[in-house]
C-alpha cells in the first residue's frame, strides 16, 4: 500500500510459475526472532492501541492463529514445492477466514472487517509462520510489502500474497521501477527482521496520522520507524513530508535529500524537493525535481503544474501554459493522483 504521503499537490495562484528459477542468496539470521507465544501480528495490535486496538482485536488473532494451526499442514522445508504449497495453504486459509484485500493502515481494523491491505497481509503470513515454524519473513518494496520463504542452504522464494503465487526479484524490479543504488543499499528487496518490519508498522501508523494532517503527531512515529530500520527511504520521505508541513523546513530538506539518496525513483520526493526549492526561489533546482517527477510517474499532474508556475513566474508563459494544459489533462486522467 501507498504509505509515502504527497502532501501538496498542486499551488493555486499564490500557492498552488518456475520456482526454481529463482531461488537466491537467503540472509541469515533473518528468520523470526519472535519470543515464544508471540507473533509480529501480536506486536503490530500492541502498538496500534492509540489507534483503537482493543483485547478483542488479540483474542480474535489468537483464535484466527489456533484455526490456521488446526488446518494448514505445513513444516519447514527445503523443497521449493513444498514450500509453495505451505505458502499457498496460508493464502488460502486467509481467504476462506474472508480476508479481501483494500486499502487499511491498521491491522486490528482489518481483523474486524476483514479488509486488510500488502502489509497486514504480509503481517498475518508471517504471524502463521511463526506460529507454525515456518520459515516465512516479510520484504518491502516501494510501497508495497511481500513474503519470502528461506530454506536452510541460504536460498529463498519470494511470495506474492495478493496473487497468491511465487514470483522472482526481477518482476518487482519491473513493475515498481526499482533503482539498482536502491537494492544495493538494502533499502528494498531485502529480508527484513522483526525490528525492520516493526518499522514499517511505526510507518504505517505515522501516515495514518498524516491522512488526519496530524503531521506533528505522525513525526516521532517516523522516527521511531527510523530507528529501528535506517535504509527505510519511505519513513524518511513521510517524516520530510511532515516537518514541511510543520514549516521546519531545513529539517524537511534534509530528511527529503537523504530519502532520494536512498530511492532516487521516488517521484513524490522529487515532487516535494521541488516545493522546497520553489519556495525558495531556487528555479533550477526545483524544475530539476519536478522533472524527475514526472520522469518517474508521468501520471501525477503536481509536477507539471508546478513547473509551470515556475515558468509562468520567469516569463515563460508559452511554455507555463503548455505544463499547466498538461497538468489538467493528467489530472482528469488520473483523478486519484
Amino acid at each position: 500500500m501507498n504509505r509515502s504521503m504527497l502532501l501538496t499537490h498542486t499551488r493555486s495562484a499564490t500557492r498552488a510459475c518456475i520456482i526454481l528459477l529463482f531461488l537466491m542468496p537467503f540472509p541469515r539470521g533473518a528468520h523470526s526472532d519472535a519470543p515464544a507465544g508471540r507473533t509480529i501480528a501480536h506486536d503490530f495490535l500492541e502498538l496500534e492501541k492509540e489507534f483503537g486496538a482493543v483485547k478483542s482485536h488479540t483474542d480474535a488473532l489468537d483464535a484466527l492463529l489456533a484455526r490456521a494451526k488446526s488446518r494448514i499442514r505445513a513444516k519447514a522445508t527445503s523443497d521449493s514445492g513444498e514450500a509453495v504449497s505451505a505458502l499457498a495453504s496460508i493464502g488460502a486459509f486467509l481467504r476462506d477466514e474472508g480476508f479481501r484485500t483494500r486499502n487499511n493502515y491498521l491491522l486490528s481494523k482489518g481483523i474486524e472487517g476483514k479488509g486488510i491491505d500488502c502489509d497486514n497481509y504480509s503481517a498475518l503470513y508471517v504471524a502463521i509462520g511463526e506460529f507454525l515454524g515456518i520459515p516465512v519473513v516479510p520484504v518491502y518494496a516501494p510501497n508495497h510489502s511481500f513474503v519470502r520463504y528461506g530454506f536452510t542452504d541460504g536460498t529463498y522464494l519470494n511470495w506474492e500474497p495478493l496473487e497468491m503465487k511465487a514470483l522472482p526479484d526481477s518482476f518487482y524490479v519491473r513493475k515498481l521501477g526499482i533503482a539498482k543504488e536502491s537494492v544495493e543499499k538494502g533499502v528494498y528487496l531485502k529480508s527484513l527482521n522483526r525490528r525492520e518490519f516493526l518499522g514499517v508498522q511505526y510507518n504505517s501508523l505515522g501516515s495514518q496520522l498524516m491522512a488526519r494532517r496530524k503531521y506533528g503527531d505522525a513525526v516521532p512515529y517516523f522516527t521511531m520507524a527510523l530507528s529501528l530500520h535506517p535504509a527505510f527511504a519511505a519513513a524518511l520521505h513521510n517524516r520530510g513530508t511532515a516537518l514541511y508541513a510543520l514549516k521546519r523546513t531545513d529539517e524537511a530538506l534534509r530528511d527529503l535529500t537523504k530519502a532520494e539518496e536512498l530511492d532516487p525513483a521516488r517521484a513524490v520526493t522529487h515532487n516535494t524537493l521541488g516545493d522546497i526549492y520553489h519556495d525558495r526561489k531556487e528555479y533550477d533546482r526545483a524544475a530539476r525535481h519536478y522533472r524527475a517527477a514526472i520522469v518517474h510517474d508521468p501520471t501525477m499532474y503536481a509536477p507539471y503544474y508546478n513547473w509551470g508556475i515556475i515558468m509562468k513566474t520567469l516569463g515563460k508563459d508559452d511554455i507555463a501554459k503548455k505544463l499547466m494544459d498538461k497538468a489538467a489533462e493528467i489530472k482528469k486522467q488520473y483523478p486519484s493522483r
